[in-house]
């Protein structure tokens, strides 16, 4: 009969991601409490870390501090954190307006960024040729050996899936052909997926709170609205890669049609071609005479900015519509909140400055609870530093997952 098991290496591998991703969490720590939390014996952590430092993976930080009210006997306790120059990631997000490409090390911590603006004449071999460019220009700026960049993470939002060739096969995203193309010209590990999620993860802090791992929902505006959930530090596999099914859900019962959805939907309603849509609909010399003036007269001027400099002049049929489109996300944050028990919910690409979004908070106070709007944030990247969701792809898949081993 044949005898299966876990082979020493997998063991090791698994022994020093379970290390990692505890020190993630709660470091810098000592072995003592590496122990303690894994339930694994001080003299196996020692062994492991020892060896991890040895190879510059880990680096002793010094002694804990003192805690008054906990004074105990004998030496101090050693700190130990994750080395977060031991390797560097190159990550690069496609959205739908812009190409970014960046070099980070472990800690997401940007050394060289890029960007192309891209529009419909943009074609998928232009897209490529840039990410294989700017990678390689950042390889040989930065002047770091093969062995120190664990990779290539590409994050693709949805709506670029088709120019890019990708489609599911078996119920599952293909990135073959894409990262095919890629490879002719990078000559580093390349990984790829849907940037909803990745950037979702790019926003997480990892960093365990009061004893448990926050549950965070991520909500993408653009041309599709797409949702991602983190669940205790790890993307939820229904939203790895549907994250458009958010589209589906219902903000305004009887609301507008549109083919393939329940009247009301999120795709008719909050997608951004909808709200332009609504917006055009409303904007003229006669309705609108601040807005009007603010676009020149020119409807593709209508922007966030520009809706809201109208709205702080009092034109009152911008704020009726604003507020509208505000008590719509209302009923998909609280839904999405209490469905999810999210205990923060990330808003990305809205455009937003501070002063708008407090507005847009105080009109939610009013619908929802204050609870759970306060849970309520915006994406701490944006544009240019997209392509941090594809350096979280590459440092939790080449780095993480594997221990630190290369």
């Amino acid at each position: 009969m044949e005898k299966r098991g876990i082979s020493k290496l997998d063991l090791k591998r698994r022994n020093r991601m379970q290390i990692l991703k505890t020190i993630r969490e709660y470091g810098p720590i000592s072995r003592v409490d590496v122990a303690s939390t894994l339930e694994i014996t001080r003299a196996a952590v020692t062994i492991i870390t020892n060896e991890m430092i040895e190879e510059g993976v880990l680096i002793e930080i010094g002694e804990a501090p003192v805690n008054a009210e906990k004074l105990q006997k004998g030496r101090r306790k050693i700190l130990i954190d994750i080395n977060v120059n031991s390797r560097f990631a190159l990550g690069a997000t496609v959205d739908e307006k812009e190409v970014s490409v960046g070099l980070t090390n472990l800690n997401s911590e940007i050394l060289d960024k890029s960007s192309m603006v891209i529009d419909d004449r943009t074609t998928s071999k232009d897209i490529i040729n840039y990410i294989i460019k700017a990678s390689n220009t950042m390889i040989e700026n930065s002047a770091l050996t093969k062995d120190k960049i664990l990779g290539l993470g590409v994050g693709v939002v949805p709506s670029m899936w088709g120019k890019l060739k990708i489609f599911y096969k078996d119920g599952v995203l293909d990135f073959n052909s894409f990262i095919e193309k890629l490879s002719d010209g990078l000559d580093v590990n390349i990984q790829c997926g849907n940037a909803v999620g990745l950037m979702a993860l790019a926003n997480n802090d990892f960093k365990t709170q009061n004893g448990y791992q926050t549950n965070t929902a991520f909500i993408h505006n653009g041309n599709q609205v797409n949702l991602a959930i983190i669940n205790k530090n790890e993307l939820s596999s229904d939203y790895i890669s549907y994250t458009s099914m958010i589209e589906k859900y219902i903000v305004s019962p009887d609301g507008k049609e549109l083919d393939g959805y329940p009247n009301g939907s999120v795709k008719a309603e909050l997608s951004r071609p909808a709200m332009l849509s609504a917006f055009c609909n409303i904007c003229s010399g006669e309705k609108t005479p601040i807005l009007w003036d603010i676009i020149k007269g020119d409807k593709k001027n209508i922007n966030v900015d520009n809706v809201f400099m109208a709205l702080m002049r009092g034109e009152e049929p911008v704020k009726n519509l604003v507020d509208s489109i505000i008590a719509k996300y209302a009923v998909l944050i609280n839904n999405i909140a209490v469905s999810h028990f999210a205990k923060k919910i990330v808003l990305h690409n809205f455009k937003l400055n501070e002063k708008q979004f407090d507005y847009v908070k105080r009109e939610m106070i009013r619908l929802i609870s204050e609870e759970i709007v306060d849970k309520v944030v915006l994406s701490k990247i944006e544009g240019r530093s997209n392509f941090l969701g594809g350096c979280a792809l590459i440092i939790q898949n080449g780095f993480y997952n594997k221990g630190g081993l290369q």
